[in-house]
């Protein structure tokens, strides 16, 4: 589904029919909202929204980060838990707010965090383009700019949905995750990827990744800049990239480098989606 004919469609109802915030958070960088709509025919149960201050009407429009949170976070009930680690939790650090990497984060992107109640992202596939045009007709955000990550189980859900929908999505960061939700490697031609992987990880093992990067190349004819960590990436001159983290023996997350690191969000602030 196009996010475009998506938006066109609920842009014509009235404001009271979109799906209001059933709780609100403020905080000094902006406001948190919490919504709660079972999504038909998929197992998304809601989504969490993270909107800077300086974001508003009169402002230029914001770009997206779609996070999928891990496995930890996926259950029924509880739309929220997923703050409670990783990227989303970040995002609720009051200390530190003048650096770098905190004003990137918390002041140049809107924040959409699914949650699924069981199973894959990729069940839930239907919802995505709703919930960005959800939220765009309600604030200021740029379309064209929507970027979508995740790790672990959000790194599977990030394989499988960018390669259904790719064309909502203007760049994709999926960590440490399966690639059995791929239902064609078509659907990355010509998306910038960031990807990344623990060489010694267990639980999802990185050749995962390394198949999914070679398959990408074929279809590209374009090969992946390797890194072993995220700061030595080139981020400035390509647009795909993978990271293989030497780390310990099992260690499975590949996520804290690349979410600390100032150098990620700008390079996701280099692109736009393409149009035909």
């Amino acid at each position: 589904m196009n996010i475009l004919s998506t938006f066109a469609t609920l842009s014509l109802l009235t404001a009271f029919l979109l799906p209001q915030p059933i709780q609100k958070s403020d905080t000094s960088t902006g406001d948190f909202y919490l919504v709660e709509k079972q999504y038909e025919g998929t197992n998304v149960d809601g989504y969490n929204l993270y909107i800077p201050h300086s974001c508003n009407k009169d402002s230029e429009a914001f770009p997206v980060i779609m996070f999928f949170h891990g496995g930890t976070s996926v259950g029924g009930g509880k739309v929220d838990v997923v703050y409670e680690r990783n990227l989303a939790k970040y995002l609720k650090e009051t200390s530190g707010l003048e650096t770098e990497i905190k004003q990137l984060r918390l002041n140049t992107f809107v924040y959409i965090i699914p949650h699924i109640s069981q199973g894959q992202f990729y069940h839930g596939t239907a919802a995505y383009p709703q919930i960005i045009a959800e939220v765009a007709a309600e604030y200021n955000i740029d379309v064209d700019r929507v970027y979508l990550t995740g790790l672990s189980r959000g790194g599977h859900g990030t394989w499988g949905v960018a390669s259904r929908i790719p064309e909502n999505f203007a760049a994709v960061a999926p960590l440490c995750g399966g690639q059995h939700g791929v239902e064609s490697y078509e659907g990355f031609k010509n998306l910038p990827m960031w990807t990344a992987h623990n060489l010694a990880d267990q639980s999802v093992m990185h050749a995962e990744t390394k198949g999914a990067v070679e398959k990408i190349e074929l279809i590209n004819e374009t090969p992946f800049h390797h890194s072993n960590k995220v700061k030595e990436a080139d981020y400035q001159n390509h647009r795909y990239i993978f990271t293989s983290g030497s780390h310990p023996v099992n260690n499975h997350n590949a996520w804290s480098e690349v979410y600390t690191s100032v150098e990620f969000y700008k390079w996701l602030l280099r692109f736009e989606r393409e149009r035909d």
